[in-house]
């Protein structure tokens, strides 16, 4: 692997202590200042990598507080924070990678200032009203539904751990000493939520001495995640003392990508700094004392004995750190003192601390690096002589068995019961998700994304009627390849996804495979896409063997939904762009831009060829991608909606030869309808789905409302489906059973052990749809596609721990012969 100039090949090692005598150290190596952080010495047995630098919350105008004239004026003035402002920062920073973390909102990835070509751009959004999170990675907002009555106030938060870990993204805990902790109270309510994989211990905005102690007390009862540090920066005005990099978190990453940064982040292989060229501190752990060290800070170990070799040891390597002081620290932390304190002198040294023996059986070591000047952040003590500059993530040890967290509330006891779903993909500790599934002659054919090892691939498997599955990896040369989905018809198979080259800048294309023997084997891909703008999402519907194939691509600035019938068409026509209204805005007013995006597309094929396709559109919003306050009562919408006013729209293709009509709107609404799925029924009736909620960005649930048409642009008056007002009900999907009659499956929070399940609902014409019907038991069970009654989804019920785990897989169940 070709490294970067800050690259370090690290080697590492898992070791943990709790109240040990403190040891003499001396320094094992010294070597001239190095600021790059380039290769050290290493070994061939520790684990391989590049370290990368980059922030985990960094906001910009998308964001209502994002920059300093909005935030002090209550929105009056204009913004002077765009995308490309931070993202601009933060390569004159020297950052690899990036995410742009807006309170609640995802529109910032829809800007078309969204790109670089020298940062690694990493999805993010700060989620939830309170307390606040960052969730990187995800594939679109995350929302923060309400509470049912008499539930834990933490439960919402738990929920949306679990609605991230579905999307195999990483849950980060923001100032925790703003939503999770204070010095005089300790842990709130909200500090009992599991499977958080980050905290920032370091956000310059609050006090990281206290976030220190939360993420300490948090490690004492069990809890395993890394640490990170954040700017959390709002403000141009503090470029240079709190922008982008100010703070700094190191990643060890497998390689340079989206997937291995945010691998690297679960895992808590993190070291942070005050800026990328600043001190650098790195922790590792030898263990059987042969030498080696094999794991670094993040890891975890479990050993069959509490007793340690006698060669077993630390090693601490500090660059930059002349005239500071480096702390070793064991469990239960600095209440007990520092396990060694060094005084570094050169610009690059390292030091050795021998380890006798564990004390506990759960414990760990971390190490932090002080120094005098300026103050860490905006609310710590002044009066410090010695100010934070540098930690790293603890190594944890645990004897006999992993640690468990030990919440002040527990979490209900999970749902038992067979609900016959049988597993079609995916391997212990890894991630499978996104599935897509087409029923043919006797033979489900299931497709997935699945990410190992840093990389996101797209599998295809065939399930058929005697119990065979034959896997085939369809993106075999790529580690970028996301969004499949599946048609058959006979013996032929298409599969469709999103795949790139590389990702700086991010410019995925639409790729497609065919199989004419039953998906036993599969032609070449053929791309569909111009490779202009970023092709995303793609949708797949069938005419008379043709692939209808339809996705958003931002190739003309905003997003817009393509849509090309292969075979027929020899360009993909833009069906969404007519009646839209862009504009580049002005240079003093970083929210004057206007680029309304349609996007998620979903396609059907009616009785009679006609082609229809929906999305997602916020042409109608007041001011498109961009949120802010929700207007008061009584004042007019056409101030700030928070989040937007998002509209479902359809465009129809009468026959081929024919073009399409005008984008027309399902239904006027004055809510944020988002995620359709358009399908047909068994005599030609269309009916389409979709989530619904209130223009407020936390605290309202989500539900579902669908309607009905016969031509595609003449719609019924929408109507609930599964209602459920104390639950949040996402991601519908539609298809036909085998009666030719429409079944919903979505995804649901109303289960009483509060883990998100599939639920389904069928359109019977007589009566409408059915009361909603639970169909899983075990775990979270989310992100459902459905056809001719079979039902795939993601699932973490076979994950061992609640914590560092994110094992999720495929699992298909029969809804038609168990629930008609």
């Amino acid at each position: 692997m070709e490294l970067s100039r800050r690259s370090l090949m690290a080697t590492g090692a898992l070791v943990a202590a709790g109240g040990l005598t403190p040891l003499e150290a001396t320094a094992a190596e010294q070597h001239e200042p190095d600021h790059q952080h380039d290769q050290p010495k290493h070994d061939d047995h520790g684990p391989q990598g590049v370290w990368l630098a980059g922030d985990t919350h960094v906001h910009d105008d998308h964001s209502s507080d994002g920059s300093l004239p909005r935030q002090t004026s209550g929105q009056r003035l204009p913004g002077n924070l765009s995308v490309a402002d931070q993202i601009g920062q933060a390569e004159r920073m020297g950052l690899d990678y990036l995410p742009l973390t807006d309170h609640r909102t995802y529109d910032q990835h829809w800007d078309p200032q969204w790109r670089s070509e020298k940062l690694l751009l990493i999805p993010g959004e700060e989620v939830n009203g309170s307390p606040h999170a960052i969730v990187l990675g995800g594939v679109d907002t995350v929302v923060d539904g309400a509470n049912p009555p008499g539930s834990a106030s933490f439960r919402h938060v738990q929920q949306s751990i679990w609605d991230a870990h579905a999307q195999d993204a990483v849950w980060s805990t923001a100032h925790p000493d703003n939503g999770e902790y204070t010095p005089a109270a300790g842990p709130n309510d909200n500090a009992s939520a599991q499977g958080v994989d980050m905290v920032e211990v370091w956000n310059p905005a609050s006090d990281p001495d206290a976030q220190l102690d939360y993420a300490e007390n948090r490690w004492n009862k069990g809890f395993r995640f890394g640490a990170v540090a954040a700017s959390d920066c709002h403000f141009r005005e503090l470029w240079g003392t709190a922008g982008p990099g100010e703070a700094t978190t190191w990643v060890f990453a497998a390689d340079r990508t989206q997937r291995a940064v945010l691998d690297a982040l679960r895992a808590g292989r993190t070291s942070i700094s005050y800026k990328p060229t600043g001190l650098f501190v790195t922790l590792e752990a030898d263990l059987d004392g042969d030498g080696r060290f094999e794991s670094i800070g993040g890891d975890e170990v479990v050993l069959r004995t509490s007793r340690l070799p006698q060669r077993a040891s630390l090693r601490v390597r500090v660059r930059g750190g002349a005239g500071a002081r480096v702390l070793v620290y064991a469990s239960p932390g600095r209440s007990a003192g520092a396990l060694a304190t060094f005084s570094p002198k050169a610009a690059d040294e390292t030091y050795t601390v021998p380890l006798k023996q564990l004390p506990g059986t759960h414990s760990w070591w971390r190490v932090e690096v002080r120094a005098p000047g300026a103050v860490s952040g905006r609310d710590a003590d002044p009066t410090l002589p010695d100010q934070l500059r540098g930690a790293t993530s603890p190594v944890f040890v645990s004897v006999g068995s992993p640690a468990v967290p030990a919440p002040e509330i527990a979490l209900p006891a999970r749902i038992t019961g067979n609900d016959q779903a049988s597993l079609v993909t995916g391997e212990s500790g890894e991630f499978s998700g996104f599935a897509d599934v087409a029923v043919q002659d006797g033979a489900t054919h299931v497709v997935a994304e699945s990410h190992e090892d840093g990389e996101s691939t797209v599998v295809y498997r065939r399930v058929a009627t005697h119990g065979r599955k034959d896997t085939v990896v369809l993106s075999a040369r790529s580690h970028v390849a996301r969004t499949p989905r599946v048609i058959a018809s006979g013996k032929d198979v298409w599969v469709v996804w999103q795949d790139e080259d590389g990702e700086q800048p991010h410019r995925p294309v639409i790729l497609l495979r065919h199989s004419s023997n039953g998906g036993r084997e599969f032609g070449k891909a053929v791309q569909l896409s111009d490779g202009k703008g970023r092709a995303i999402h793609p949708a797949l519907a069938l005419l008379k063997g043709n692939p209808v194939v339809a996705w958003a691509d931002n190739g003309g600035g905003a997003f817009d939904v393509l849509v090309r019938v292969v075979g027929v068409d020899k360009a993909a026509v833009n069906v969404s762009a007519p009646g839209k209204i862009t504009a580049a805005g002005t240079p003093d007013d970083a929210r004057s831009p206007r680029y309304p995006a349609s996007l998620i597309p979903s396609v059907t094929v009616g009785l009679d060829r006609r082609i229809v396709v929906g999305w997602q559109d916020n042409r109608y919003d007041a001011d498109p991608l961009w949120t802010g306050h929700t207007p008061p009562a009584g004042e007019s919408p056409s101030g700030n909606t928070d989040p937007d006013n998002w509209q479902i729209m359809t465009a129809v293709r009468q026959a081929l030869g024919s073009g399409w009509s005008a984008p027309t709107r399902v239904a006027v609404t004055t809510t944020a309808d988002r995620h359709p799925s358009i399908a047909t029924d068994r005599s030609g009736e269309l009916v389409a789905i979709w989530e619904t909620k209130a223009l407020q960005s936390s605290g309202a649930n989500l539900s579902l409302r669908a309607a009905r048409s016969s031509d595609g642009t003449n719609w019924s008056t929408p109507e609930p489906v599964g209602l459920e007002p104390t639950a949040m009900s996402q991601r519908p999907q539609l298809s036909q059973d085998p009666d030719g009659v429409l079944r919903a499956v979505w995804y649901d929070s109303r289960a009483a052990d509060w883990r998100w399940k599939i639920f389904t609902s069928r359109l019977d014409r007589a009566i409408g749809w059915t009361a909603a019907t639970q169909l899983t038991t075990a775990g979270n069970n989310t992100w459902p596609a459905a056809d001719q009654g079979a039902v795939v989804f993601t699932s973490d019920r076979a994950a061992e721990r609640i914590q560092r785990d994110h094992t999720q897989q495929i699992y298909r169940l029969q809804a038609y012969r168990q629930h008609r």
